[in-house]
């Protein structure tokens, strides 16, 4: 299937270039289009890790533009508006801003935002009452409001993921760590949550230390914390570069501290870090609900179209992302209407499988939060991918 792309650039003063695509076929021609927009990062140093966001949207559209969305006996398909939030607040605001402004009718928001965006646009999306998906942001604060929601994440919290982290690392024995997080909303969310929950599990942090973005020398940072004496090093970072520095630094000083890092961490670090890379990263822990090594016939069968057409692995925030697309058009089909109130009471009351992220299941709860197991990984030198770490003695 073909896909037609008209592109239009707005003001400069904006957020640059605003796209729409829908599908190219005759069938789909003769469909009706429920306007989707999207606004996430489409420039900056985040889009190693947004990208396979991009790729998945738009892969998942392919698939279901082709199929077509039946609602109420209609045929449908997703006509997308891509808006660049840039990863930064204000552009955030910005790009909502206009897309509720430019879309008419808007009838849904995909936001695979980044957390501190995703938090400064909340109350814009909730005032509007535009139902909003949210597939990459770790934050708790962009659901809602609980109870009534038009604000729903297909994403784990932050506090999900660092809490089975940080019993994994308090199960393995260890009592003393250090956090070093990058100078930001996002990194100092990440080292409170991390030390919130060190705290309950009795782990003493030894050393809590931050950085500014795009920081290339982390030597300095490690000779401090070896001095703390921890028995691990948590590592918050967001941005491919950052992390390379950090690992590359790490095995210069030759430390053989336990490593465990934000689930941003991903098999990139050491293929861009070269020969060395992945025996500087083996053993490394994180948390995620995505387990890429995962037998399940849905996550490999998105994993092989995902390297076939983008000759990549799609990283954590690739596999929420594509499910979104299934999870909008299954509920459309059941709210049997394009009326948001049907669509929320859809997302709100259906339990929705055959999913890649997770478990495969996504159920919304009254905030609007999906419900998701986590699993503690591990990086592994000899599969050269992350697989689940083994279990703590």
């Amino acid at each position: 299937m073909s896909i037609k792309v008209c592109s239009r650039v707005l003001g400069a003063a904006c957020f640059g270039l605003v796209l729409s695509c829908t599908g190219g076929t005759a069938d789909a021609q003769a469909a009706k289009d429920i306007n989707v927009a999207v606004v996430i990062p489409m420039s900056g140093p985040v889009m190693v890790n947004v990208q396979p966001a991009i790729n998945s949207i738009k892969m998942a559209v392919q698939e279901v533009n082709a199929k077509g969305i039946t609602v109420g006996g209609q045929h449908y398909q997703f006509k997308l508006h891509w808006f660049d939030e840039e990863c930064k607040p204000s552009a955030a605001i910005n790009a909502t801003r206009a897309a509720l402004a430019e879309v008419k009718p808007l009838n849904v928001v995909w936001a695979p935002m980044c957390s501190s965006s995703a938090v400064s646009v909340a109350p814009i999306l909730k005032q509007a009452k535009v139902v909003t998906l949210n597939s990459v942001s770790g934050t708790d604060r962009f659901v809602g409001p609980d109870g009534d929601p038009y604000l729903f994440k297909n994403k784990e919290d932050f506090e999900w993921r660092t809490r089975d982290l940080v019993k994994y690392l308090a199960a393995r024995g260890y009592k003393k760590g250090a956090v070093i997080a990058v100078n930001s909303d996002w990194g100092t969310e990440s080292a409170h949550t991390f030390k919130k929950f060190a705290d309950q599990d009795g782990i003493k942090i030894t050393a809590m230390l931050n950085y500014d973005e795009h920081t290339e020398e982390f030597a300095p940072l490690l000779l401090q914390v070896r001095a703390a004496n921890p028995d691990f090093i948590f590592q918050a970072s967001q941005l491919l570069d950052e992390q390379v520095a950090f690992l590359r630094a790490y095995a210069h000083l030759g430390l053989k501290i336990q490593l465990a890092g934000e689930s941003t961490w991903t098999e990139d670090v050491p293929e861009k870090m070269g020969p060395s890379g992945w025996q500087a990263i083996n053993g490394m822990l994180s948390a995620s609900a995505w387990v890429p090594t995962s037998q399940r016939p849905e996550v490999q069968k998105y994993l092989a179209k995902y390297r076939k057409a983008f000759g990549s692995i799609p990283g954590f925030n690739g596999p929420p992302s594509y499910d979104i697309v299934y999870v909008t058009a299954e509920a459309y089909e059941k709210a049997g209407s394009l009326d948001k109130e049907a669509l929320r009471h859809a997302l709100r009351t259906t339990s929705f499988n055959g999913l890649v992220y997770g478990s495969g299941t996504v159920k919304f709860d009254q905030s609007g939060q999906a419900e998701f197991p986590t699993s503690v990984t591990a990086f592994d030198m000899q599969k050269h991918e992350r697989v689940l770490a083994p279990p703590p003695k």
